[in-house]
C-alpha cells in the first residue's frame, strides 16, 4: 500500500463523492474541523456540473414562503442564509474573481391577476408587501404596469461561477484532496460497512462516506437512498445587460433574474423533471426571453449571449435528504434540487457534526491508496 497522507494517528479520513456546491462545501468543512479529506468529482473539473449551470441564487426567504416545503425547511434555509455572511468573507481570498455576494433582498413582482393571486398564497409573514410605486422606487427597471410585489428583504445572490473554484482552492488551503475525472465505480464494503471508495482503477480506504453525488446519485446503488434521487433538468439564458441594471434578484412566476459582477443578467430556469440531458430547446430559450422583458423592458434589445441546462437532483417532496445512511459508515447530502448554493453552509454544518462526533469515538487511521 501507498501511503499518500501523512495525517496524525487520530484525524478522521473522510471521503467525499462529489464535487458540486454541497460535496465541497462539506469538504471545506470537514477539513477546516481537522479531518483529511478527499473529494471524488466524476467531471473534470470540482465546481462545474449543477454548481456552474445554476443561479446562485440565496433566496431562503422566498423559498421558504413558497408553501412547497415544510417548517422545518424553511428554518434550515434561514440558518444556512445566516452563515452565508461569514461563508462568503471566509471565501472571498480564495476566489478567481470578485464573489459578488450581496444580501440586498429577492423581489417578486406581479403584474397581472394570476400573479396576485400568486402572491396572496404565499405564507408572508416577516416579509414585506409593496405597492406598485415602492416597489419602482425600490427597483426602477422593473416594468412600470406592476401591480404590486412582495420583497424579501434578507435573500441574497453571488456568483456561482466564481464559487466553484473559490471552495475548491479554500480545501486545497486547508490540506484536502480533490480528485477530478475520478468517478466513484463501487463503495469498498468491510463487515457490512462502507469503508472507503473505488475510483481511477484503485481502492482508496476512508473512515467515513458522504455521500453529495448530485443528479448522479441512482448510480451509486450500494447506497439505497440515492435511489430515491431523480434528475431536473433547468434550461437557462444569459443576455446581455444593456442598459438594464438590478438591484437584487428577481423572483417571478415565470423568471428569476439575477445580475453577476460582469454585468450579465442570467434568467432562469426551466423544471423538466426525469430529462437527464442538457439539451436546450429554442422555445424554452425564447419563453424565459420574453418573460424577462416583460419583467424588465430594458432588456428588449440584450443579446442572448449563452444558453444553458443543468440537472437539478430532486427528491420525490422536493426537500433535501440529510442524515444516517441505512449503510453503515455513510452520511447522506443529496437532493437539493434548486436550493444546493443556499443550502451549502449548513449542509455542511450538519454533516460535519454528525460525522466527526462518530469519528472522535471509533477512527484512527491514516488515508492509505491501496493498488487495485
Amino acid at each position: 500500500m501507498t501511503k499518500i497522507s501523512s495525517s496524525g494517528p487520530s484525524t478522521p479520513r473522510v471521503a467525499i463523492i462529489g464535487g458540486g456546491a454541497i460535496g465541497l462545501a462539506c469538504a471545506l468543512e470537514l477539513a477546516r474541523r481537522g479531518a483529511a479529506v478527499t473529494v471524488f468529482e466524476a467531471g473534470p473539473r470540482a465546481g462545474e456540473g449543477a454548481l456552474r449551470a445554476s443561479g446562485g441564487m440565496l433566496a431562503g426567504g422566498f423559498e421558504g414562503a413558497s408553501g412547497t416545503e415544510a417548517r422545518a425547511f424553511a428554518d434550515f434555509a434561514a440558518r444556512s442564509l445566516t452563515l452565508w455572511d461569514e461563508w462568503a468573507a471566509m471565501l472571498a481570498p480564495h476566489a478567481p474573481s470578485p464573489l459578488g455576494y450581496r444580501r440586498a433582498g429577492s423581489l417578486s413582482p406581479a403584474f397581472r391577476d394570476d400573479d396576485l393571486e400568486w402572491l396572496q398564497r404565499l405564507d408572508v409573514s416577516g416579509v414585506e408587501r409593496l405597492m406598485p410605486k415602492e416597489a419602482r422606487r425600490l427597483e426602477p427597471s422593473i416594468a412600470p404596469d406592476i401591480r404590486g410585489a412582495l420583497l424579501f428583504p434578507e435573500d441574497g445572490e453571488l456568483d456561482n461561477r466564481v464559487l466553484g473554484p473559490a471552495l475548491a482552492a479554500a480545501i486545497r488551503a486547508e490540506g484536502g484532496v480533490i480528485r477530478e475525472s475520478a468517478p466513484v465505480e463501487t463503495l469498498l464494503l468491510r463487515h457490512g460497512r462502507a469503508a472507503g471508495v473505488r475510483a481511477l482503477g484503485r481502492a482508496f480506504e476512508a473512515d467515513m462516506i458522504l455521500a453529495a453525488p448530485g443528479a448522479q446519485a441512482p448510480t451509486l446503488r450500494e447506497i439505497p437512498e440515492t435511489q430515491l434521487i431523480a434528475p431536473v433538468q433547468g434550461e437557462m439564458l444569459a443576455l446581455a445587460p444593456g442598459a438594464a441594471r438590478l438591484n437584487r434578484a428577481i423572483r417571478g412566476r415565470h423568471v428569476y433574474l439575477t445580475q453577476k459582477p460582469d454585468g450579465r443578467i442570467v434568467a432562469g430556469a426551466t423544471a423538466r423533471p426525469g430529462v437527464a440531458n442538457l439539451a436546450v430547446r429554442s422555445q424554452a430559450v425564447d419563453a424565459l426571453r420574453r418573460a424577462a422583458i416583460e419583467t424588465i423592458p430594458a432588456l428588449g434589445g440584450s443579446e442572448v449571449i449563452e444558453t444553458w441546462a443543468g440537472l437539478r437532483p430532486a427528491s420525490p417532496d422536493g426537500a433535501p435528504v440529510i442524515g444516517w445512511s441505512a449503510l453503515p459508515g455513510v452520511f447522506l447530502a443529496l437532493g437539493h434540487h434548486r436550493n444546493g448554493v443556499l443550502l451549502a453552509p449548513a449542509t455542511a454544518e450538519a454533516a460535519a457534526a454528525a460525522i466527526l462526533d462518530v469519528c472522535d469515538t471509533r477512527f484512527h487511521h491514516t488515508l492509505q491508496v491501496v493498488s487495485a
